[in-house]
């Protein structure tokens, strides 16, 4: 390599570390700099305590120009978002040195600086008085502490199951359906404004980047998404840090350009010749210690690229990219050796770069760096991870694969096809429902219902939509406002709205079967059936009634029922194998509740083994299925028997799933139930599974609530009651939130609270 080509290459990675890897901060401060600041005046001190009440952030106060530049430089380069007061005695001298900083100027003749506002566009406000200053401080506070990507981590790859595990993972396969969802949007004029109105409110200090954005929206067309890409501008970065961190709500903000650029990135690559064993690497100098702790430990296992992957056919450009920056305790270095075996991949796509764009230098300034770019979603096995002396950084091989994504394509046709009549927007937020996003679901939900006219069609199926996020969750409080105020629309309007109607009053039935209202569960139920539904409906309708006539003891009728949903099932084979596997499972708890285990035990283990082949590994009903077989074995006083059993599936999902997946917390509390006499045991186990459901509290509240409850009355029963006491209070608090005021339950966690104190 050249002279010319390395300090070209060196140029280019300086921008894009820059542009990549400064990640976005949280940060910001206030600085006050007046003549008076440091003053015992009446004065001083009123303004210091209004900047201190109406800020939760760090407030700096200077009356000197030098030492306050020192420390906006200081702040500045550690990427603190500022907000600066400033005197009129500063007022001049403060601009250049501020010129990225948000500034409020308080003086006693605001009419004095207004002609600055033409030229310093971040000038928000002229005060002269302290009401104007608190009303300004409180408008532009939130504006400066939003960030487009928050203080999120950062991920270059996702770790996958293994191959045979793949189609099982529901965390990956609603990454894909996610990914291929965005693909299959139509640019939109309106789409790109969304996107282009949020990079400009985040980028509003930056000048260069305002520039940037104001091109694109005049100049951008679809044939030039991988130009602008390979432009050091806010597209990348913004495209990449929104897939990095993970966060699908800005992956919809950027749909836009995603399915632009991801879409001209497939027809390149049919279009380019690709022949033969290509050896590519990638330098990497931001890996963190916790990735590279998850590469070691997934030998032969498989990722999955966070973003559009650039790779070069050069190793020394690899090497450049992996050394642009000074070394950091919680980074690593990594160079990634990928093989890519072009013969045996159909479904892994990428582009040649510099064949796709030509070989003009003035066209690409950078053409050395010899680029292949890999779509969004690219799978890779990994094949060794070590440290080497010689470049003293992570070497990381890896070779494109294309093994088990086959299925994983032919069920995401699946799924498109079952949605394919699914308003697009209804889609997303079910698929981040899906994706146990419940947060940003919510939050896209209620954005949807601010957008729609209040008449809109869609408005009562989004109510239904935010009372499933709020079933899943076990907040039955709020699901039951937004399932009646979706009842109430589509009642008022019954005739557009009679093939979706029965599925809110299945919803409902469901909220009342969980906070144990049977009269109004079988009720809601009784009434689906009274409207023309579908069979898939229909089936599920009646599972839901049979389980209440077990909970009446009437089980002929619960019998009859789910035979009925069975059979329907069977006609119609596009219903979800859910539907199947409860179907076993509830026909097992007839048996179960009439002490005919045999029978039970087959239907149990029938929903059990059809669970573990048909549903993915984070879905609930397994675990479910795992509780009745437990619940089997201890009733029959085969206890060793149940904890082997559930220790065996324990110790499976530990491997499959995330460490602090609310499942695994679950299966931790049915062990601890079978451990009454092994009392270290239980606690142990109660205290495992408390930790994750804290980390997940908003996950499942209920479980969460029962968790506190049992912890607190194992220290009751060891005598510790002002301990038991804490736990009560904490499982009180939790249903007072999600049960109805005075229901029995929150009357029964209030009495042993009672007794304590008496």
């Amino acid at each position: 390599m050249s002279t010319i080509e390395r300090d070209t290459i060196l140029t280019k990675i300086r921008l894009r570390i820059r542009t990549l890897h400064n990640e976005a901060s949280n940060q910001c401060a206030l600085i006050w700099l007046d003549s008076d600041a440091l003053d015992d005046s009446i004065y001083s001190l009123r303004t210091k305590l209004l900047l201190r009440e109406n800020s939760d952030i760090p407030c700096y106060f200077y009356n000197n120009l030098e030492l306050c530049s020192t420390k906006i430089q200081k702040l500045k380069q550690d990427e603190v978002r500022l907000l600066v007061i400033v005197s009129d005695l500063f007022v001049e001298e403060i601009l250049p040195i501020a010129k990225r900083c948000s500034i409020l100027i308080f003086c006693s003749n605001c009419h004095q600086y207004q002609h600055l506002k033409k030229d310093h566009s971040n000038i928000i406000e002229i005060c002269s008085e302290h009401e104007t200053l608190k009303n300004s401080i409180q408008r532009e506070l939130p504006l400066l502490k939003f960030n487009l990507f928050g203080n999120q981590k950062v991920f270059s790859t996702r770790s996958l199951p293994s191959a045979a595990n793949l189609i099982h993972n529901k965390a990956y396969f609603s990454y894909m359906l996610f990914v291929n969802f965005l693909k299959r949007i139509p640019s939109t004029d309106q789409a790109k404004d969304i996107m282009l109105d949020r990079c400009q409110h985040h980028f509003r200090l930056d000048n260069h980047t305002l520039e940037e954005i104001d091109l694109f929206r005049k100049t951008y067309t679809p044939e030039q998404a991988i130009a602008w890409y390979k432009k050091e501008s806010f597209v990348f970065s913004s495209i990449n840090r929104a897939f990095r961190t993970e966060n699908v709500t800005l992956w919809y903000i950027f749909r836009f350009y995603i399915s632009d650029l991801s879409k001209q990135i497939e027809n390149a690559h049919k279009n380019q010749n690709w022949q033969g064993i290509l050896q590519l690497y990638r330098g990497d100098a931001f890996i963190s210690t916790e990735e590279i702790e998850s590469l070691k430990s997934n030998i032969n296992g498989f990722i999955s690229t966070n973003a559009f992957f650039s790779t070069s056919k050069q190793i020394d450009v690899a090497l450049m990219f992996a050394g642009g920056i000074e070394e950091k305790l919680s980074k690593q270095r990594v160079l990634f050796e990928i093989t890519v075996d072009t013969s045996n991949l159909k479904n892994t796509t990428f582009v040649d770069i510099n064949e796709f764009l030509g070989n003009d230098e003035e066209q690409i300034p950078f053409i050395y760096e010899d680029e292949i770019l890999f779509n969004v979603g690219s799978v890779f096995q990994i094949k060794n991870v070590y440290f080497n002396d010689e470049y003293n950084m992570w070497r990381v091989e890896i070779e494109a694969t294309d093994e088990r994504i086959d299925s994983i394509i032919e069920r995401i046709k699946h799924m498109e096809e079952k949605f394919h009549n699914t308003n697009d927007n209804l889609l997303f937020g079910h698929l981040l429902i899906d994706m146990n996003q419940y947060v940003k679901a919510n939050s896209y939900f209620q954005m949807i219902l601010k957008l729609l006219p209040k008449s809109h069609y869609d408005v009562p199926l989004v109510y239904d939509y935010i009372g499933d996020l709020n079933m899943y969750i076990t907040n039955w409080n709020e699901a039951l406002k937004s399932y009646e105020l979706s009842y109430k629309i589509k009642r008022k309007n019954s005739h557009s709205y009679r093939q979706t109607v029965g599925i809110t009053l299945n919803s409902l039935g469901n909220l009342y079967k969980s906070i144990g209202d049977h009269c109004q569960a079988l009720k809601h139920y009784f009434k689906v059936l009274d409207y023309q539904i579908n069979p898939v409906n229909k089936a599920i309708t009646l599972l839901n009634i049979g389980a209440i006539y077990i909970i009446k003891k009437n089980y002929t009728k619960a019998l009859d029922r789910c035979l009925e949903a069975r059979d329907l099932i069977h006609e119609h084979s596009l219903i979800a194998p859910g539907g199947l596997v409860r179907c076993y499972r509830i026909i097992g708890d007839i048996y179960f509740a009439q002490d005919d285990f045999d029978q039970a035990k087959d239907f149990y283990f029938a929903a059990f083994d059809l669970s573990k082949n048909s549903l993915f590994d984070s879905d609930l009903q397994r675990i479910v299925c795992v509780k009745s077989l437990v619940d089997l074995y201890a009733k029959q006083n085969m206890k060793q028997q149940a904890i082997d059993f559930c220790s065996r599936e324990l110790n499976f999902y530990e491997h499959c799933l995330t460490k602090d997946h609310p499942n695994i917390a679950h299966l931790l509390m049915i062990l601890a139930e079978l451990y009454e006499v092994n009392e270290d045991q239980r606690i142990d186990y109660l205290q495992k599974a408390l930790n994750i459901l804290e980390e997940n509290r908003h996950h499942n509240y209920d479980q969460t609530a029962n968790c506190f409850k049992l912890i607190g009355k194992f220290y009751a029963e060891k005598h510790l009651y002002e301990q038991a006491k804490i736990f009560f209070k904490k499982t009180l608090e939790i249903q007072k939130q999600i049960y109805p005021n005075k229901h029995l339950i929150i009357k029964e966690t209030q009495y042993l609270i009672d007794m304590i104190n008496v």
